[in-house]
């Protein structure tokens, strides 16, 4: 089954709107994209089967846990209408990562699967300190010190080196007043002026001019930065889901690894919108496919009702 994490990592509209006075985004509000996850490879027998769907979701005008003010790009993926990954895998997987107004800078990335991995973590951009700190759900461990094993228990996992910051303190206390967070790992430090996170590096590729052939940008995967390249390969007309679209193709790598790549199509009409990518997976490739574009009309609400006290 294709792992949570080569699947966020390939994330990496309509004319331009005005949320407010002085900002322009390139996205409307609440645009929703409905995509369909395909895998061929040694585990359906070389045919493309269909295993999860996803959308993604551009939300302006949101804040992070600690206040800060950005906007939100939110893909949930869920394998609940395909029986066989369901079988291997469930996954109920959330990714809202909040960028600065500037859509330059990630601020914080929030992860969930409430499928078979119950998780769920918060990675932290901490641009005065130039640090990015990974904090998880506390989890319970089975432990043991006893012959045989006799004396086994489940135990909450004891708190991480760091304490939490009082933003992650919100959430609702656990057995004996503990706290659902604890802190995981510090991450690499921030070096760059700009740093994007692998679904809003997707939206990225829709405000590049066509005149732009290469482009390297900073990419942080949980707490890890990596330079990414991304290399025109030329226009090429795909059919998906029934459409037909002239569409640019790039070519996305690490800058250590060129050799591990996948591909992204981002139509050349007013919408730009990301039709297919495409990539290798575990003992096979995985192709995501446009089906369709809506508009999220509970975002506008929420919009509204941010706007409400300006």
């Amino acid at each position: 089954m294709i792992n949570n994490s080569h699947i966020f990592a390939l994330w990496l509209l309509l004319c331009p709107v005005l949320v407010s006075a002085s900002t322009a985004l390139p996205f409307p509000p609440g645009e929703t994209l409905h995509y369909k996850l395909s895998y061929r490879g040694i585990l359906t027998t070389m045919i493309w089967a269909d295993i999860a769907d996803a959308t993604t979701t551009f939300v302006p005008n949101q804040s992070t846990l600690d206040k800060q003010h950005g906007h939100q790009f939110v893909l949930s993926l869920s394998t609940e209408n395909y029986t066989k990954a369901e079988l291997i895998q469930p996954v109920r997987y959330t990714y809202t990562t909040t960028l600065d107004n500037d859509l330059k800078k990630t601020l914080q990335v929030e992860e969930t699967d409430q499928g078979k991995s119950q998780s769920h973590d918060v990675l932290y951009l901490d641009w005065v300190h130039k640090k990015t700190l990974l904090y998880k759900k506390r989890e319970k461990e089975t432990v043991s010190s006893g012959l045989f094993n006799l004396d086994r228990q489940d135990v909450w996992e004891a708190d991480g080196a760091q304490e939490i910051p009082d933003f992650l303190k919100q959430y609702p206390l656990l057995d004996n007043n503990l706290s659902y967070f604890i802190f995981d790992e510090a991450g690499d430090n921030i070096r760059y002026s700009q740093i994007l996170d692998p679904l809003s590096l997707i939206y990225h590729l829709r405000t590049l001019p066509k005149e732009i052939k290469q482009d390297e940008l900073a990419i942080i995967i949980a707490d890890d930065i990596y330079l990414y390249q991304i290399r025109q390969q030329g226009m090429e007309k795909i059919k998906v889901s029934g459409k037909e679209y002239q569409a640019l193709k790039y070519r996305i790598n690490t800058k250590d690894k060129p050799d591990d790549f996948f591909y992204v199509w981002i139509s050349q009409d007013q919408h730009k919108l990301p039709v297919r990518m495409s990539m290798d997976a575990p003992l096979g490739k995985l192709e995501i496919n446009l089906q369709q574009v809506t508009q999220n009309l509970a975002v506008l609400g929420i919009m509204n009702t941010n706007n409400s006290g300006l």
